[in-house]
């Protein structure tokens, strides 16, 4: 920490000195301040929460509003801002980018892994931002099956993330979550037909994790809160018209809630889990309908 003391205060003279040097060599190049615009100011608009007994106050509250066009016109004033504080670099930039680029293998394939009698892999092409996931039925030689390919899923999107899949017990169905929002904690889940390749009339906002009862009917899937927190766990059963049941609910905000089927295929586990401790809720995979039991009851 001393040592830090004493470096700052150098580095603040050193540069003091050299904004007021009038040398011309041109080997040290000072950009001033008053060459860039103003940067965007946003508006302060007060915004008064009580909690735990304690008043804070939000002066930017409002920018959390993503459709609001007032948000909107900041973010690209402050994108605007930067592209132009920035400009000078734009070259180096671009040579880190080819550079950084040209060390990675772009078209690639992960090892193929038996699941279920398929071998499942994705794979990635010269060119494209997305992964193609894909699997061979029996052997690594049989015919691909593309699964997804989510470059075409992202293509006209201004934004899009590919959350990852479940497949079914009988191989046939296929649930998988996606968002075209950027969150990497808000995902929509649908169902696609593999059979088909068109997804089901079904699909659910504000999902989180996911798994499939070996009924090839039921997935249990769990839901975040406002604050993006995972805290219910429903059952959904395809083609009910009966709503979604709720099958586990944690109301303590220190614990984020899971559900998972296990490496053997025979039980669905939930997990509600804080920094500190654990609990685990099981259900055998084979009776869908079952209730959930605590591992440890206390």
């Amino acid at each position: 920490m001393k040592r830090g003391i004493k470096f700052l205060p150098a580095i603040a003279i050193a540069l003091g000195l050299a904004a007021c040097n009038q040398s011309t060599d041109k080997t040290v190049k000072i950009t001033q301040q008053s060459d860039f615009p103003a940067p965007p100011v946003a508006a302060v608009k007060p915004v008064e929460f009580t909690e735990f007994g304690s008043k804070r106050t939000d002066n930017y509250f409002w920018l959390k509003e993503k459709t609001n066009p007032e948000v909107i016109d900041y973010l690209k004033a402050e994108n605007a801002y930067c592209d132009t504080v920035m400009k000078s670099t734009v070259p180096l930039q671009e040579k880190l980018f080819a550079e950084m680029k040209g060390r990675i293998k772009e078209t690639d394939e992960t090892v193929p892994q038996l699941s279920n009698g398929y071998y499942y892999y994705s794979r990635t092409e010269e060119g494209k931002q997305y992964r193609i996931n894909c699997r061979k039925k029996g052997s690594v030689s049989a015919p691909e099956e593309v699964i997804f390919d989510v470059n075409r899923m992202a293509e006209g999107k201004q934004a899009y993330i590919f959350a990852g899949y479940d497949i079914s017990t009988d191989n046939k169905l296929v649930a998988y979550a996606s968002n075209e929002t950027g969150s990497y904690a808000d995902f929509t889940l649908r169902v696609r037909d593999l059979e088909t390749g068109s997804d089901l009339p079904f699909s659910m906002d504000k999902v989180q994790g996911f798994a499939w009862a070996n009924d090839n009917k039921t997935i249990f899937y769990t839901i975040g809160n406002d604050a993006l927190r995972a805290y219910r766990v429903y059952r959904h059963v395809l083609g009910s018209a009966t709503p979604d049941e709720l099958v586990f609910e944690e109301p303590n905000e220190q614990f984020i809630v899971n559900v998972e089927k296990s490496k053997t295929d025979d039980f669905i586990f939930i997990t509600s889990a804080s920094f500190t401790t654990s609990e685990y809720l099981f259900l055998p995979a084979g009776d869908p309908a079952g209730k959930f039991r605590f591992l440890f009851p206390g």
